[in-house]
């Protein structure tokens, strides 16, 4: 579709496969359109047409409903392989962490748990830096207090 612009429905089509985690590449290579003409409408602002984002909101909804379905018949098939003896769960194990991942890219709750691992590392880094800064301190007050180890560094024999 060289030179035409891309309807609604594909506009659509295309904000929906970015938002559950397709590169703009592999979005060209499925659309059958350029790579830059991709870009060019991931960053424009065509978006904030309603109905556009109506049409969104529809295939996010169908997609979402897919997902959960093929992250269903994903965990009956590990049971299925598990019960009859075959540990070849690999393929089945996959398709469901894959399921699982577009839908909560697709439902927004995908950096849920990255917000609050960063809280936890921030916090934890504070309380180390400050745990320090007193360290030092009462190691300035200890050190010229404490006789030095025999056998530490830059001590004579």
């Amino acid at each position: 579709m060289p030179g035409t612009k891309p309807t609604k429905r594909e506009l659509a089509r295309m904000k929906v496969m970015h938002e559950i985690g397709e590169s703009p590449t592999a979005i060209a290579r499925r659309m059958g359109r350029s790579h830059n003409t991709i870009l060019k409408y991931l960053r424009s602002e065509v978006f904030t047409d309603p109905d556009i984002s109506q049409m969104v909101a529809q295939i996010k909804e169908k997609e979402t409903a897919d997902l959960y379905l093929i992250g269903g018949k994903a965990r009956q098939r590990i049971h299925e392989l598990l019960d009859g003896g075959k540990m070849r769960p690999i393929e089945a194990v996959a398709t469901m962490d894959r399921a699982f991942q577009q839908r909560r890219l697709l439902e927004g709750q995908s950096t849920l748990n990255v917000n609050s691992l960063s809280a936890l590392v921030v916090a934890a880094s504070r309380d180390f830096a400050k745990m320090s800064q007193e360290g030092e301190r009462e190691g300035e007050i200890k050190g010229k207090e404490e006789m030095p180890m025999p056998g530490a560094r830059g001590q004579d024999r």
